[in-house]
């Protein structure tokens, strides 16, 4: 067998001890310690550390797939058809008008900064969802707010309809970020896009 040389610096001590099993057992120093290697390396684990390493890696892909089943699936909102997204938008525009009216307002702005007050303090909403708000309530010619854009509104902390809680709060001068989902003396959502404007007149009966 083809041999190489191989230096190792060790403590004389440990030598003369090496040595003296060597002349024991009744082999050369050399074949003694080549035996002590060997002995040693059939003792190591048969798996090397890839197939350890991948072994490890198919469990954690077990239990990170347990894991995702175990989460609840999370419901996904059916988009609002053109009627409901109408109505929704009408019924803005008739509360808004019918309440500034009713509170006495000296201007549309005054009115308009009242009742964004009672919706911009929510964590969903910023200022591009105040200016579409705008744009849907005031603009001639403006685009009225799309089913995407209420659907976003649902992914708040607090509340998931900034706008409706915003006008239960502002018609009642409530304090503002108050979440209103669980009143039920008001319409609710999916019936304010069912029936729209229509519901104005019973809320203001």
């Amino acid at each position: 067998m083809k041999r190489t040389q191989l230096n190792v610096s060790i403590d004389p001590k440990l030598l003369e001890k090496i040595k003296e099993s060597a002349r024991i057992s009744g082999k050369s120093l050399v074949s003694y310690v080549s035996d002590c290697f060997v002995n040693q390396i059939k003792n190591l684990p048969v798996e090397s550390i890839d197939s350890r390493f991948q072994m490890i890696e198919q469990r954690l892909q077990s239990i990170e797939k347990t894991l995702q089943l175990e989460k609840p699936q999370a419901q996904k909102t059916s988009p609002f058809t053109s009627i409901e997204v109408k109505n929704f938008n009408e019924f803005i525009k008739a509360v808004f008008k019918k309440e500034s009216k009713r509170k006495g307002y000296k201007s549309i702005k005054e009115a308009w900064n009242d009742f964004i007050n009672h919706i911009n303090c929510f964590d969903q909403w910023d200022e591009r969802c105040s200016f579409r708000l705008k744009e849907s309530l005031f603009f001639e010619h403006g685009d009225p707010l799309t089913s995407d854009e209420i659907i976003h509104l649902k992914d708040g902390e607090i509340c998931p309809q900034p706008i409706r809680t915003g006008i239960i709060n502002w018609i009642n001068n409530s304090s503002r970020g108050q979440c209103c989902c669980s009143i039920k003396d008001f319409p609710s959502q999916q019936q304010i896009c069912e029936k729209g404007k229509t519901l104005v007149e019973e809320i203001y009966s």
